[in-house]
């Protein structure tokens, strides 16, 4: 866990997966910014060995996403230097969505498993009954939906966006993005009525399999560390940690 290798592997593809609308570079850095919608789209994320103090990276982070009218925001990956949580701690910066990066193997054929009578539909592209689905699931304001809409656009490597039905009704959405080896399960939702059913795992299996096809060798995703049911689900379907993060951001007044 934690090896810096692996770690920058997943964290370049999880930037090509989920763009950001504007990068600022900032010795080692990239302060990522996309209307506030997402915060793997709207945070500062190391990446490369930085000589960057904290003081200073809360300075620049501060000024350049006021000025983009976002939120101040830092994720604390173990690519992250020395001293710099401890430095955003000290400012009164408070953690926020501790999240596991989860992996697992993809040698063996993938097993479709999961609600037997669920369809899953995938496009290369996203429809806008996808995105409004989405939207929807996702309890989306109309500026998210619109901003969704443009982060899945810009998305470059090959993706699948997936929907999965139930009696010819739609109830869930996910999206996976194929990038050298490696396939990314990103915005899983099921409505809450299908939840338990099996129709998640179905929509996983499906994604996974065009992940597998498109010649990846290893699954990733990411999950709320407070997310129990989800976790138990991957580890189930053979996902493990590879590595941590949280986030950082400016104390709220009052």
């Amino acid at each position: 866990m934690n090896d810096p290798a692996v770690v920058r592997t997943l964290e370049e593809r999880l930037f090509n997966a989920w763009p950001a609308l504007q990068t600022v570079y900032c010795d080692g850095w990239l302060l990522r910014m996309a209307g506030g919608h997402t915060k793997r789209s709207n945070a500062a994320s190391p990446f490369y060995p930085s000589t960057i103090s904290g003081e200073e990276l809360i300075r620049t982070v501060r000024t350049l996403y006021r000025k983009a009218g976002i939120e101040p925001m830092v994720r604390i990956t173990p690519l992250a230097g020395e001293g710099i949580d401890a430095a955003l701690a000290s400012a009164g910066w408070t953690i926020y969505d501790e999240t596991d990066v989860m992996v697992a193997p993809l040698a063996d054929r993938v097993k479709m498993s999961g609600a037997p009578d669920a369809a899953v539909v995938l496009s290369e592209e996203p429809s806008q009954a996808w995105i409004d689905g989405a939207a929807g699931a996702y309890e989306l304001a109309d500026w998210q939906r619109d901003m969704l809409a443009r982060i899945v656009g810009a998305i470059r490597v090959e993706t699948a966006f997936a929907t999965v039905y139930v009696d010819k009704q739609p109830v869930g959405f996910g999206l996976a993005v194929a990038d050298r080896g490696y396939v990314g399960l990103y915005d899983l939702a099921v409505a809450p009525a299908a939840r338990g059913s099996g129709a998640g795992q179905r929509m996983i299996g499906a994604l996974l399999h065009w992940g597998r096809s498109h010649g990846a060798h290893t699954a990733y995703l990411q999950v709320r560390k407070t997310n129990v049911k989800a976790h138990a689900l991957y580890q189930r379907l053979g996902f493990t940690v590879a590595y941590d993060y949280h986030c950082r951001r400016m104390a709220r007044a009052g």
